[in-house]
């Protein structure tokens, strides 16, 4: 079994990273099904985080209109604002989970296309390489074989 796994270590290493890809791509879908006509609500930043791999972050202070203050982050913004500063923001909360993005920005469709076409990509380089690890190995069983395909008789002839 460890062997087989060796063998195969970067078919299997890009089926994983096909279906971490495709797992992005869907909650980032799913943050912009919630967003989608979602509520607007001032909000403070308290702080700018902008060493992130996907770019500042912003940190906010959300004033729900039933007068809770919820904490979020986004990095779905038109403009990097100074730390005090209020914008408006549109905002969805599930079960604790708080969904935000800067009110206007509309969805991140260039993000879940993009890990898309990043989960598309690997899925087929993974199979392709699966596929061509299993025809190395019929061809080295073949040539341990003697050259000859199952089921052929001694000069060609089928038994």
């Amino acid at each position: 079994m460890w062997n087989w796994m060796q063998r195969r270590r970067w078919a299997l290493g890009l089926l994983a990273w096909s279906a971490l890809a495709f797992t992005i791509a869907y909650l980032n879908h799913d943050e912009n099904q919630r967003l989608d006509g979602a509520p607007t609500v001032p909000a403070v930043i308290t702080d700018i985080d902008r060493w992130t791999k996907g770019g500042p972050e912003l940190e906010l202070e959300i004033q729900l209109p039933d007068g809770r203050t919820v904490t979020g982050r986004t990095n779905n913004f038109n403009d990097v604002h100074p730390n005090g500063a209020r914008i408006a923001v549109q905002y969805a909360i599930d079960e604790g989970d708080v969904y935000v993005r800067e009110a206007g920005t509309g969805p991140d469709h260039a993000g879940v296309w993009g890990w898309l076409a990043a989960g598309s990509g690997a899925t087929l380089a993974g199979a392709f390489l699966l596929v061509r690890r299993a025809r190395v190995d019929q061809l080295g069983q073949a040539v341990e074989d003697g050259g000859q395909a199952e089921g052929e008789g001694v000069g060609g002839v089928h038994g």
